[in-house]
Protein backbone atom coordinates (compact mmCIF):
# COMPACT_ATOMS: atom_id res chain seq x y z
CA UNK A 1 0.00 0.00 0.00
CA UNK A 2 1.25 3.49 -0.86
CA UNK A 3 2.35 5.73 1.99
CA UNK A 4 -0.43 7.80 3.46
CA UNK A 5 -0.51 11.57 3.03
CA UNK A 6 0.36 13.48 6.19
CA UNK A 7 -2.30 15.97 7.29
CA UNK A 8 -2.47 18.78 9.86
CA UNK A 9 -5.89 20.10 10.89
CA UNK A 10 -5.75 23.78 11.84
CA UNK A 11 -8.78 24.74 13.90
CA UNK A 12 -10.98 22.25 15.74
CA UNK A 13 -14.20 24.23 15.80
CA UNK A 14 -17.72 22.97 15.07
CA UNK A 15 -17.30 22.09 11.40
CA UNK A 16 -13.98 20.34 12.06
CA UNK A 17 -15.36 18.30 14.98
CA UNK A 18 -18.61 17.38 13.24
CA UNK A 19 -17.20 16.66 9.78
CA UNK A 20 -13.58 17.07 8.71
CA UNK A 21 -11.88 15.45 11.70
CA UNK A 22 -13.66 12.10 11.45
CA UNK A 23 -13.66 12.14 7.64
CA UNK A 24 -9.87 12.56 7.59
CA UNK A 25 -9.43 9.84 10.22
CA UNK A 26 -11.54 7.40 8.22
CA UNK A 27 -9.91 8.06 4.85
CA UNK A 28 -7.56 5.22 3.90
CA UNK A 29 -5.08 7.52 2.13
CA UNK A 30 -4.72 10.13 4.90
CA UNK A 31 -2.82 10.21 8.18
CA UNK A 32 -3.87 12.95 10.60
CA UNK A 33 -0.65 13.83 12.38
CA UNK A 34 -1.41 17.19 14.04
CA UNK A 35 -4.29 19.27 15.32
CA UNK A 36 -3.59 22.97 15.87
CA UNK A 37 -6.02 24.89 18.07
CA UNK A 38 -5.79 27.67 20.64
CA UNK A 39 -7.85 25.57 23.08
CA UNK A 40 -5.40 22.69 23.41
CA UNK A 41 -7.22 21.19 26.41
CA UNK A 42 -10.50 20.94 24.49
CA UNK A 43 -8.71 19.54 21.44
CA UNK A 44 -6.82 16.92 23.47
CA UNK A 45 -9.97 15.77 25.28
CA UNK A 46 -11.85 15.50 22.00
CA UNK A 47 -9.10 13.67 20.12
CA UNK A 48 -8.37 11.06 22.78
CA UNK A 49 -11.83 9.58 22.10
CA UNK A 50 -10.47 8.47 18.73
CA UNK A 51 -6.67 8.19 18.81
CA UNK A 52 -3.76 8.85 21.14
CA UNK A 53 -1.00 9.52 18.62
CA UNK A 54 -2.23 12.82 17.15
CA UNK A 55 -0.14 15.72 18.42
CA UNK A 56 -2.04 18.77 19.64
CA UNK A 57 -0.30 22.14 19.47
CA UNK A 58 -1.28 25.82 19.84
CA UNK A 59 -1.08 28.25 16.87
CA UNK A 60 2.17 29.64 18.30
CA UNK A 61 3.80 26.30 17.41
CA UNK A 62 2.43 26.21 13.85
CA UNK A 63 5.86 26.57 12.26
CA UNK A 64 7.03 23.45 14.10
CA UNK A 65 4.16 21.58 12.46
CA UNK A 66 4.85 23.00 8.99
CA UNK A 67 8.53 22.07 9.17
CA UNK A 68 7.62 18.38 9.43
CA UNK A 69 8.81 16.85 6.13
CA UNK A 70 6.20 14.08 6.37
CA UNK A 71 3.35 16.62 6.21
CA UNK A 72 1.71 16.96 2.79
CA UNK A 73 -1.27 19.25 3.40
CA UNK A 74 -3.13 21.36 5.92
CA UNK A 75 -6.87 21.61 6.50
CA UNK A 76 -7.78 25.13 7.59
CA UNK A 77 -11.01 25.31 9.60
CA UNK A 78 -10.50 28.52 11.55
CA UNK A 79 -12.61 31.73 11.38
CA UNK A 80 -12.51 33.35 7.93
CA UNK A 81 -10.50 36.38 9.02
CA UNK A 82 -7.52 34.12 9.86
CA UNK A 83 -7.55 32.07 6.64
CA UNK A 84 -5.08 34.20 4.70
CA UNK A 85 -2.40 33.91 7.39
CA UNK A 86 -2.67 30.12 7.64
CA UNK A 87 -2.98 29.59 3.88
CA UNK A 88 0.19 31.53 3.12
CA UNK A 89 2.15 29.96 5.98
CA UNK A 90 1.21 26.49 4.72
CA UNK A 91 1.96 27.21 1.06
CA UNK A 92 5.28 28.89 1.85
CA UNK A 93 6.25 25.76 3.79
CA UNK A 94 5.53 23.56 0.78
CA UNK A 95 2.18 22.19 1.96
CA UNK A 96 -0.98 21.94 -0.13
CA UNK A 97 -4.08 23.51 1.42
CA UNK A 98 -7.71 22.61 1.92
CA UNK A 99 -9.48 25.72 3.24
CA UNK A 100 -13.07 25.88 4.44
CA UNK A 101 -15.25 28.44 2.70
CA UNK A 102 -14.90 31.33 2.13
CA UNK A 103 -11.24 31.39 1.13
CA UNK A 104 -10.66 34.84 2.65
CA UNK A 105 -12.72 37.89 3.58
CA UNK A 106 -11.96 40.09 0.55
CA UNK A 107 -10.97 39.97 -3.10
CA UNK A 108 -7.42 41.26 -2.68
CA UNK A 109 -6.40 38.67 -0.08
CA UNK A 110 -8.06 35.90 -2.10
CA UNK A 111 -6.04 36.89 -5.17
CA UNK A 112 -2.88 37.10 -3.06
CA UNK A 113 -3.37 33.57 -1.71
CA UNK A 114 -3.81 32.07 -5.18
CA UNK A 115 -0.71 33.93 -6.34
CA UNK A 116 1.33 32.24 -3.59
CA UNK A 117 -0.13 28.84 -4.54
CA UNK A 118 0.78 29.42 -8.19
CA UNK A 119 4.29 30.54 -7.24
CA UNK A 120 4.94 27.27 -5.40
CA UNK A 121 2.95 25.07 -7.77
CA UNK A 122 0.76 23.82 -4.92
CA UNK A 123 -2.91 22.94 -4.64
CA UNK A 124 -5.14 25.52 -2.93
CA UNK A 125 -8.60 23.99 -2.58
CA UNK A 126 -11.58 25.98 -1.27
CA UNK A 127 -14.16 23.76 0.42
CA UNK A 128 -17.62 24.38 -1.00
CA UNK A 129 -19.06 21.00 -0.08
CA UNK A 130 -22.48 21.49 -1.66
CA UNK A 131 -20.99 21.28 -5.15
CA UNK A 132 -20.49 17.61 -4.29
CA UNK A 133 -24.04 16.87 -3.18
CA UNK A 134 -25.49 14.38 -5.72
CA UNK A 135 -28.75 16.30 -6.20
CA UNK A 136 -27.10 19.69 -6.60
CA UNK A 137 -24.31 18.47 -8.88
CA UNK A 138 -26.89 16.71 -11.08
CA UNK A 139 -29.04 19.84 -11.18
CA UNK A 140 -26.12 22.06 -12.16
CA UNK A 141 -24.84 19.62 -14.76
CA UNK A 142 -28.23 19.38 -16.44
CA UNK A 143 -28.68 23.16 -16.50
CA UNK A 144 -25.15 23.69 -17.85
CA UNK A 145 -25.83 21.14 -20.59
CA UNK A 146 -28.76 23.28 -21.76
CA UNK A 147 -31.62 21.08 -20.62
CA UNK A 148 -33.84 24.05 -19.70
CA UNK A 149 -32.42 26.54 -22.20
CA UNK A 150 -31.39 30.04 -21.16
CA UNK A 151 -31.65 30.74 -17.45
CA UNK A 152 -34.35 33.32 -16.69
CA UNK A 153 -34.43 33.18 -12.91
CA UNK A 154 -33.09 31.21 -9.97
CA UNK A 155 -34.84 30.99 -6.61
CA UNK A 156 -33.14 29.44 -3.62
CA UNK A 157 -34.11 28.86 0.00
CA UNK A 158 -31.45 28.17 2.63
CA UNK A 159 -32.78 27.82 6.17
CA UNK A 160 -30.91 26.08 8.97
CA UNK A 161 -32.86 24.57 11.85
CA UNK A 162 -30.49 25.49 14.65
CA UNK A 163 -29.16 28.94 15.39
CA UNK A 164 -25.47 28.41 15.97
CA UNK A 165 -23.95 29.52 19.30
CA UNK A 166 -23.65 33.29 19.70
CA UNK A 167 -19.94 32.97 20.48
CA UNK A 168 -19.45 31.34 17.08
CA UNK A 169 -21.65 33.84 15.26
CA UNK A 170 -19.57 36.71 16.68
CA UNK A 171 -16.57 35.46 14.68
CA UNK A 172 -18.42 33.96 11.70
CA UNK A 173 -18.16 37.06 9.50
CA UNK A 174 -21.94 37.48 9.22
CA UNK A 175 -24.77 35.66 7.51
CA UNK A 176 -23.46 36.30 3.97
CA UNK A 177 -19.95 35.01 4.75
CA UNK A 178 -21.01 32.08 6.91
CA UNK A 179 -24.31 30.90 5.46
CA UNK A 180 -25.39 32.44 2.13
CA UNK A 181 -21.87 32.01 0.70
CA UNK A 182 -22.89 28.52 -0.49
CA UNK A 183 -25.69 30.01 -2.59
CA UNK A 184 -23.34 32.66 -3.97
CA UNK A 185 -21.01 29.85 -5.02
CA UNK A 186 -23.68 27.70 -6.66
CA UNK A 187 -25.34 30.60 -8.48
CA UNK A 188 -21.97 31.89 -9.67
CA UNK A 189 -21.09 28.36 -10.83
CA UNK A 190 -24.28 28.23 -12.89
CA UNK A 191 -24.16 31.77 -14.28
CA UNK A 192 -20.40 31.87 -14.94
CA UNK A 193 -20.08 35.59 -14.22
CA UNK A 194 -20.71 38.33 -11.67
CA UNK A 195 -24.13 39.91 -11.22
CA UNK A 196 -24.50 43.50 -12.39
CA UNK A 197 -26.69 44.66 -9.48
CA UNK A 198 -27.16 43.34 -5.92
CA UNK A 199 -29.76 44.31 -3.33
CA UNK A 200 -29.85 42.82 0.18
CA UNK A 201 -32.12 43.24 3.16
CA UNK A 202 -32.18 41.48 6.52
CA UNK A 203 -33.36 41.58 10.12
CA UNK A 204 -32.07 40.34 13.46
CA UNK A 205 -34.98 38.64 15.19
CA UNK A 206 -32.44 37.45 17.74
CA UNK A 207 -31.50 40.60 19.65
CA UNK A 208 -27.95 39.51 20.50
CA UNK A 209 -27.05 39.54 16.80
CA UNK A 210 -27.66 43.28 16.62
CA UNK A 211 -24.73 43.86 18.96
CA UNK A 212 -22.32 42.84 16.18
CA UNK A 213 -24.36 43.96 13.14
CA UNK A 214 -25.48 40.49 12.03
CA UNK A 215 -28.94 39.23 11.06
CA UNK A 216 -30.67 35.87 11.25
CA UNK A 217 -32.92 36.37 8.21
CA UNK A 218 -31.80 37.88 4.92
CA UNK A 219 -33.11 38.24 1.40
CA UNK A 220 -30.84 38.90 -1.58
CA UNK A 221 -31.82 39.82 -5.15
CA UNK A 222 -29.20 39.82 -7.90
CA UNK A 223 -29.62 40.72 -11.58
CA UNK A 224 -27.16 39.40 -14.14
CA UNK A 225 -26.03 40.96 -17.43
CA UNK A 226 -28.11 38.39 -19.34
CA UNK A 227 -31.26 39.63 -17.64
CA UNK A 228 -31.53 36.62 -15.30
CA UNK A 229 -32.70 37.42 -11.78
CA UNK A 230 -31.66 35.46 -8.67
CA UNK A 231 -33.40 35.56 -5.31
CA UNK A 232 -31.98 34.01 -2.13
CA UNK A 233 -34.10 33.56 1.01
CA UNK A 234 -31.83 32.73 3.97
CA UNK A 235 -32.66 32.09 7.60
CA UNK A 236 -31.01 30.86 10.80
CA UNK A 237 -32.92 29.11 13.55
CA UNK A 238 -35.87 27.73 11.55
CA UNK A 239 -38.08 25.85 14.03
CA UNK A 240 -39.58 23.38 11.53
CA UNK A 241 -36.16 22.09 10.44
CA UNK A 242 -33.53 22.44 7.74
CA UNK A 243 -34.95 23.66 4.46
CA UNK A 244 -32.77 23.86 1.33
CA UNK A 245 -34.37 24.23 -2.09
CA UNK A 246 -33.42 25.54 -5.52
CA UNK A 247 -35.57 26.27 -8.55
CA UNK A 248 -34.03 27.24 -11.89
CA UNK A 249 -36.44 28.54 -14.52
CA UNK A 250 -35.26 28.59 -18.13
CA UNK A 251 -36.60 29.29 -21.60
CA UNK A 252 -37.35 25.58 -22.15
CA UNK A 253 -38.50 24.49 -18.71
CA UNK A 254 -37.54 24.33 -15.07
CA UNK A 255 -35.19 22.28 -12.87
CA UNK A 256 -36.00 21.78 -9.18
CA UNK A 257 -33.89 20.57 -6.29
CA UNK A 258 -36.26 19.65 -3.46
CA UNK A 259 -37.06 17.00 -0.84
CA UNK A 260 -33.36 16.80 0.00
CA UNK A 261 -33.94 17.56 3.66
CA UNK A 262 -35.53 14.25 4.68
CA UNK A 263 -33.65 10.98 5.37
CA UNK A 264 -36.06 9.15 3.02
CA UNK A 265 -38.90 10.05 0.68
CA UNK A 266 -41.37 7.71 2.42
CA UNK A 267 -44.76 9.26 3.28
CA UNK A 268 -47.66 7.63 5.19
CA UNK A 269 -51.25 8.65 4.46
CA UNK A 270 -54.06 7.82 6.89
CA UNK A 271 -56.67 9.16 9.28
CA UNK A 272 -54.02 11.36 10.92
CA UNK A 273 -53.19 12.98 7.61
CA UNK A 274 -49.84 12.91 5.85
CA UNK A 275 -46.96 11.66 8.01
CA UNK A 276 -43.27 11.40 7.26
CA UNK A 277 -39.94 11.30 9.07
CA UNK A 278 -38.56 14.39 10.77
CA UNK A 279 -36.14 16.48 8.76
CA UNK A 280 -32.40 16.05 9.33
CA UNK A 281 -31.43 17.26 12.78
CA UNK A 282 -28.69 19.61 11.56
CA UNK A 283 -27.02 20.69 8.34
CA UNK A 284 -23.89 18.62 9.03
CA UNK A 285 -26.03 15.47 8.89
CA UNK A 286 -27.95 16.77 5.89
CA UNK A 287 -24.75 17.36 3.90
CA UNK A 288 -22.73 14.38 5.23
CA UNK A 289 -22.33 12.72 1.82
CA UNK A 290 -21.20 15.97 0.21
CA UNK A 291 -18.47 16.50 2.84
CA UNK A 292 -17.15 12.97 2.20
CA UNK A 293 -17.24 13.43 -1.59
CA UNK A 294 -15.49 16.79 -1.23
CA UNK A 295 -12.67 15.19 0.75
CA UNK A 296 -12.29 12.44 -1.84
CA UNK A 297 -12.05 15.03 -4.60
CA UNK A 298 -9.37 16.94 -2.66
CA UNK A 299 -7.30 13.77 -2.21
CA UNK A 300 -7.58 13.00 -5.93
CA UNK A 301 -6.60 16.57 -6.81
CA UNK A 302 -3.65 16.33 -4.42
CA UNK A 303 -2.51 13.21 -6.28
CA UNK A 304 -3.05 14.82 -9.69
CA UNK A 305 -6.04 12.61 -10.53
CA UNK A 306 -8.64 15.42 -10.78
CA UNK A 307 -8.90 19.17 -11.29
CA UNK A 308 -9.34 21.82 -8.62
CA UNK A 309 -13.10 22.32 -8.65
CA UNK A 310 -13.29 25.96 -7.45
CA UNK A 311 -11.23 28.45 -9.44
CA UNK A 312 -9.43 31.55 -8.22
CA UNK A 313 -11.76 33.72 -10.30
CA UNK A 314 -14.83 32.15 -8.69
CA UNK A 315 -13.47 32.75 -5.19
CA UNK A 316 -12.69 36.38 -6.05
CA UNK A 317 -16.20 36.86 -7.41
CA UNK A 318 -17.72 35.40 -4.23
CA UNK A 319 -15.70 37.88 -2.15
CA UNK A 320 -17.05 40.73 -4.32
CA UNK A 321 -20.65 39.53 -3.90
CA UNK A 322 -20.31 39.21 -0.12
CA UNK A 323 -18.88 42.73 0.11
CA UNK A 324 -21.70 44.11 -2.05
CA UNK A 325 -24.37 42.38 0.06
CA UNK A 326 -22.89 43.76 3.27
CA UNK A 327 -22.81 47.24 1.76
CA UNK A 328 -26.39 46.98 0.51
CA UNK A 329 -27.61 45.69 3.87
CA UNK A 330 -25.91 48.60 5.63
CA UNK A 331 -27.04 51.37 3.27
CA UNK A 332 -30.40 49.98 2.19
CA UNK A 333 -29.46 50.69 -1.43
CA UNK A 334 -28.69 48.44 -4.43
CA UNK A 335 -25.01 48.03 -5.29
CA UNK A 336 -23.74 47.93 -8.86
CA UNK A 337 -20.77 45.73 -9.76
Amino acid sequence: MAQKLGIALIGLGRIARLSHFTNILCHPKLDLKYVVDKDTAMASNFIKQYRNDIEVLPPSDLQTVLEDKSLDATFICTPADSHEEYIKASLNSGKAVFCEKPLTTDEASTQSCYAVAKKHGLLLFCGFNRRFDPSISSLCRRVKEGEIGQIKDIRTIVRDKNLQPIEYLKISGGIFTDCVVHEFDLVGWLMGCLPSVIYAQGHAWVEELREFDDVDHAFVVMKYPSGAIVSIDAGRGTKYGNDHRMEIHGSNGVCLQREAVYPTSVVSLGDSGELRENRYADHYTLWRDSFEAELEHFVNALQGKSENVVTAEECKNIAKVIAACNESLKTGQPVKL
